[in-house]
């Protein structure tokens, strides 16, 4: 369900988090009911989203992100790569580390807000206090009362500003910061590939896959572009997302795939060529394999 254009969609517009508060608009198909932007804090944002939402698949972020499920559907299956869906429901939070592509079955109401914390202020922070950089995971339907106080309190500094509120603001992303590094960070230690893939890196190659869906592209491509080694490379995706480069790219195929059938009455062959997919019998094996049911019945299913 599409809003009219909001002050805070001008806002996601504009801000430094501009490129997350789009990637959600996108996803939920509405725009913020709140955003912190207008209070010019530094090192963290908050959004509130209230709508309807049938499903979303959240592209990876480049910062940690914390969602609180406020209201609305009472419960939410959250999917991250292959894994299987894990379920949140008012009252929890979900934790979401930088390029981690998250998906989201709603089929109602979203009543929920999300905190992005700027990845340079917790690179910072998480150097500053452990000897050994803290990995943060990604964690579903997790109870925390600390950080439920946070998101409270930053929703009324938002809706009824101090003088202080960015200083604040400075002051709470410390807190959270330092939390989400004490309670849910796990510390990591140097291997042969230290370091894996920087931000910058793993968002070029996404970008690279996202644009070869139809024509495809080589590992030794990626590797290149990334200036490094085939086994370098592979292994740092891995790391960085969580499966490899070929299983990324046809998840995102299937992904697109799933829409089209959902969305367009398009032949089932059409939709084949237009996701990369040699044939219709190609599509129907992988979609069979990752969703248990074939692109015909899916579309039956989703019309139903």
């Amino acid at each position: 369900m599409k809003t009219s254009p909001s002050n805070g969609a001008k806002l996601v517009r504009e801000s430094r988090f501009a490129a997350s508060g789009r990637a959600i608009v996108s996803a939920v198909g509405f725009d913020p009911a709140l955003s912190s932007e207008v209070s010019g804090w530094n090192n963290l944002a908050l959004f509130g989203w209230n709508g309807y939402c049938r499903q979303a698949q959240f592209e990876p972020f480049a910062e940690p992100v914390i969602v609180y499920h406020v209201g609305g559907a009472q419960s939410v299956n959250v999917r991250v790569g292959r894994r299987s869906a894990q379920r949140t429901h008012p009252g929890l939070i979900t934790i979401i580390p930088p390029a981690t592509r998250v998906g989201w079955d709603i089929g109602g109401e979203v009543h929920s807000r999300s905190l992005h914390l700027s990845s340079r202020f917790f690179d910072g922070v998480a150097d500053y206090t452990k000897p050994a950089h803290p990995e943060l995971p990604f964690r579903c339907g997790v109870q925390d009362p600390l950080i439920a106080a946070v998101m409270g309190t930053l929703e009324r500094e938002v809706r009824a500003p101090s003088q202080t509120g960015s200083l604040y603001a400075d002051s709470v992303a410390d807190t959270l910061a330092l939390h989400l590094i004490s309670t849910h960070a796990a510390d990591t230690r140097p291997t042969a590939f230290q370091g894996g893939l920087s931000n910058r890196l793993l968002r070029r190659s996404l970008e690279r896959l996202e644009a070869s869906i139809v024509g495809g592209v080589s590992l030794q491509e990626l590797a290149d572009e990334a200036e490094l080694s085939r086994t370098y490379f592979a292994d740092a995706f891995r790391r960085a997302t969580g499966v490899a480069p070929h299983r990324y790219l046809t998840e995102r195929r299937l992904e697109r795939a799933r829409e089209l059938l959902r969305n367009t009455a398009k032949p089932i062959s059409e939709v084949a060529l237009q996701c990369g997919f040699s044939s219709q019998a190609h599509l129907s094996t992988s979609f069979r394999a990752s969703y248990g049911l074939s692109p015909r019945r899916f579309r039956v299913d989703s019309d139903s």
